[in-house]
């Protein structure tokens, strides 16, 4: 059974909820919207799937919505690996004229264990300020939404590693993101709490 068949509808399908919560945690997305997905491979993957554009436009079929995923498997926060002359994540953004940005991290910064949270943190709250701070789409600065990692399942194979230190470190990270996104009046989607269930 494909396992990543499941946890794209669930990520999908969080984020949709999300988005069409009740105040003050919704996020109204106007017409012509241009959204743009940015961070690790959680992102990254969805572009194989088409789940969340499918629900996001099902929800807003007369909004004229843009989707734009600029993801990549190995992002983080401060690093974004690409081809030399690639452009900058900040000229990406511009390019797609991103009014909403959805930030997908933590997932790769949790290896550096409890002893990376504080620099976590403080990366992913100058990253959010310094985002906002910007006009990529030339209506003001965009609205940021956090998104947590997904936590890590147990695999039936014995010869997988144990998910509990994994999801130890995940869980710091997320609270992390919450606490970042909570002090920059941000919105943050949990999927580590139900991807757990």
């Amino acid at each position: 059974m494909n396992r990543a068949l499941p946890l794209s509808a669930l990520v999908a399908g969080c984020l949709i909820q999300h988005c069409l919560a009740a105040a003050p945690q919704s996020l109204d997305l106007n017409p012509g919207s241009h959204i743009a997905l940015v961070g690790n491979a959680l992102a990254d993957r969805m572009q194989h799937d088409g789940y969340f554009e499918t629900l996001l436009y099902a929800q807003f079929p007369r909004q004229n919505i843009v989707v734009r995923n600029l993801a990549v498997a190995g992002d983080e926060v401060t690093i974004r690996h690409r081809s030399e002359n690639f452009g900058s994540p900040d000229e990406w953004l511009k390019k797609v004229g991103a009014d909403v940005i959805l930030g997908f991290f933590g997932f790769n910064e949790s290896f550096k264990g409890p002893e990376g949270v504080a620099t976590f943190k403080t990366n992913l709250d100058r990253w959010v300020k310094e985002t906002q701070a910007k006009n990529y789409s030339g209506k003001g600065g965009p609205r940021l939404v956090l998104v947590s990692p997904v936590g890590a399942e147990r695999h039936k194979d014995p010869n997988f590693q144990d998910p509990a230190p994994i999801n130890a470190n995940l869980k710091l990270y997320t609270e992390a993101m919450a606490e970042v996104a909570k002090a920059n009046d941000v919105q943050f989607v949990d999927l580590f709490n139900p991807s757990l269930k």
